[in-house]
């Protein structure tokens, strides 16, 4: 795989909220949490990808029914992860795809995780358009990307 776009995560961290955004609320469980009692640096991945299959239900691309009937998928080829302050069992979080990047079969989206009124950490995620059936690289199917394209953009 090539080197994968990035957005700067300082700029998204200093960045509002954008018109389009996809917004959703989850807290911070206590299972979340690890012996120093702030989120295991792994979960912030889970509320990303969360955000990202919330996201696509809104849009009518829901995981189970594309997992079921589907000709693509959409793994993971990349991620990274910035954290600017800690999560505690309990802290309300919002969790932002805040703006999306579209390359031929690629698509990086960039999460913000607010908590309160400061974002906490910045998730991106490349996920790389595949056929279900030998898992070689397509484009992005057109209604989804229709879809996509409403998000903001880079």
């Amino acid at each position: 795989m090539s080197v994968p776009f990035r957005f700067d995560a300082r700029a998204l961290r200093d960045a509002p909220i954008g018109e389009g955004a996809f917004r959703t609320a989850r807290a911070v469980r206590f299972h979340d949490i690890d012996a120093a009692g702030i989120a295991y640096f792994a979960r912030v991945l889970d509320y990303a990808h969360d955000a990202y299959a919330s996201y696509l239900e809104s849009v009518g691309h829901g995981l189970p029914r594309v997992l079921a009937e589907g000709e693509w998928a959409a793994p993971i080829g990349h991620v990274e992860v910035d954290y600017f302050a800690p999560l505690r069992f309990g802290d309300q979080l919002e969790v932002v795809i805040a703006a999306a990047h579209i390359a031929g079969s690629r698509l990086t989206l960039a999460h913000q995780i607010w908590n309160g009124d400061r974002v906490a950490c910045v998730v991106q995620t490349t996920h790389v358009f595949v056929s279900r059936e030998d898992f070689r690289p397509i484009a992005i199917p057109a209604q989804l990307l229709e879809q996509l394209e409403r998000l903001p953009r880079t």
